[in-house]
């Protein structure tokens, strides 16, 4: 089970955040939220079975915009042999149970999806995402096979859903800089 209680740096905005000179890691606030969190969340989601890690991509974006989102793309990612991160077309999850994450960004690094294909077919997807969505869900319909949940309160703008794949699209305006 992924521990969510972990998770406190991923929504913390630096006060260094975007200043001349000065980054997040001269934030001390930011440094101790981030050690030794973030190397437990993402071994967390390398290890988690696949409807945890489904449950808590949700999460993450349910109720504010994660501000250190790359972090979790970053975890994803393999190494060669010199130890270098492949960047794309690489699962590193445990289970071997998705295809690479694909995450859409926009110009300024602003998320706008999120997309997880899997592996297998996963009829109970359904379930996972109304389960976690559980209040937030204004609506729920069907087209051309796809189910679409409309998200209220939330940088979550909607999510579709099938059996292969489950895509959240983003707020343009919930994203923080």
């Amino acid at each position: 089970m992924i521990d969510r209680n972990v998770t406190e740096w991923l929504f913390y905005k630096s006060i260094y955040h975007r200043a001349i000179g000065r980054d997040k890691w001269d934030d001390p606030k930011w440094v101790d939220l981030y050690f030794p969190n973030e190397e437990i969340f993402c071994s967390q989601i390398i290890e988690s079975g696949l409807d945890d890690f489904v449950k808590t991509l949700i999460w993450i974006f349910k109720d504010q915009y994660p501000i250190e989102f790359a972090s979790i793309e970053t975890c994803m990612w393999g190494l060669d042999k010199e130890n270098t991160p492949f960047y794309e077309d690489v699962n590193t999850r445990k289970l071997q149970d998705i295809k690479p994450m694909v995450v859409k960004e926009d110009d300024y690094g602003g998320i706008q999806s999120v997309a997880v294909h899997f592996k297998e077919s996963q009829p109970m997807v359904f379930s996972w995402v109304t389960s976690e969505l559980s209040d937030k869900i204004d609506t729920k319909k069907e087209e051309d096979g796809v189910m679409i949940y409309t998200v209220s309160d939330s940088p979550i703008n909607f999510i579709e859903v099938t059996k292969d794949i489950i895509t959240i699209h983003i707020h343009q305006d919930k994203i923080v800089y």
